[in-house]
């Protein structure tokens, strides 16, 4: 694939860097059965250039989150019995995070629904949220209460058609009225929208003040429709939020790299053979190819 296919190319690194000129980015999500999906959005946080990540976990699910990766660092936080976040689950200060990644694995309940209200509040700081975060955002009308902030320039939003149906109302098997409402939304809110699919499309303003586009990505394949793919998207836009990409360009990049990598997963593996793991194994040649 050409390079000039790439939305934009990726961020540029100076000689003199160090890992904390790359962002310092935190996911939270995870629970006891559903521990991977937050180490997926880790170790593609990595893969995808940031310079230090953190993961914010149930005390119990730590041991299993740490053992993915020995780059990634973990925060245990209050948990239940059942391995959820406790409703005493309190986030890590904002100011040592560039970035945050909100949903995978996290489940709905009242911890998990404290910590999407906790991070709706820090608007200032970019934050993807994903899965079981949308569905609080949903379940709760989050976007819509007076107490919390209406406007979220600097939120991106990755549902798939499902999670997308529970946050708008439109049917899943209704996808040109689908993207129709989630440029609504985006108009409304200030968020930009990752509406998953084949063609996977973002919809957002590129510029505060300005009208909603859409981007049309070019890259992936059926092959990515496996488990985890998600919890992989989830990692890397979060990592080009904390590598100071605006929110627009972090999800057009982090789509089109995904796509890339689902790509060449696709023809060293097979799109029947490939797994989360080998998306992520890609990514190094998908972002060197931009």
């Amino acid at each position: 694939m050409p390079e000039s296919a790439a939305p934009l190319p990726f961020p540029a690194r100076r000689p003199d860097s160090h890992k904390g000129d790359f962002g310092r980015v935190l996911l939270v999500g995870g629970s006891r059965g559903m521990a991977g999906s937050i180490a997926l959005s880790s170790i593609a946080a990595l893969k995808s250039g940031s310079g230090l990540v953190s993961v914010a976990i149930p005390d119990r699910c730590l041991e299993t989150v740490a053992g993915f990766h020995a780059g990634i660092m973990t925060i245990p936080l209050a948990d239940t019995d059942d391995g959820q976040f406790d409703l005493s689950a309190e986030l890590p200060k904002s100011s040592r995070y560039d970035a945050y990644g909100c949903g995978p694995g996290m489940q709905t309940g009242a911890g998990a629904v404290r910590l999407v209200e906790a991070l709706l509040q820090r608007r200032d700081t970019p934050r993807v949220m994903d899965a079981d975060a949308i569905n609080i955002l949903a379940a709760q009308q989050m976007l819509d209460r007076p107490a919390l902030p209406r406007r979220q320039p600097n939120l991106v939003l990755t549902p798939h058609p499902g999670e997308l149906a529970r946050l708008t109302g439109v049917p899943a098997n209704d996808r040109d009225a689908q993207i129709d409402a989630a440029a609504e939304l985006a108009a409304t809110h200030d968020v930009t929208i990752v509406v998953k699919g084949g063609p996977t499309v973002v919809v957002g303003k590129p510029v505060a003040g300005q009208t909603v586009e859409r981007f049309v990505n070019t890259t992936g394949n059926p092959g990515m429709a496996t488990a985890g793919s998600g919890d992989v998207l989830t990692g890397i836009i979060t990592s080009l939020l904390g590598q100071q990409l605006t929110a627009w360009d972090a999800a057009r990049l982090g789509v089109f790299l995904h796509g890339l990598a689902g790509d060449l997963a696709a023809d060293k593996y097979s799109q029947a053979a490939m797994t989360c793991w080998e998306l992520i194994d890609s990514l190094p040649a998908a972002i060197r190819s931009v």
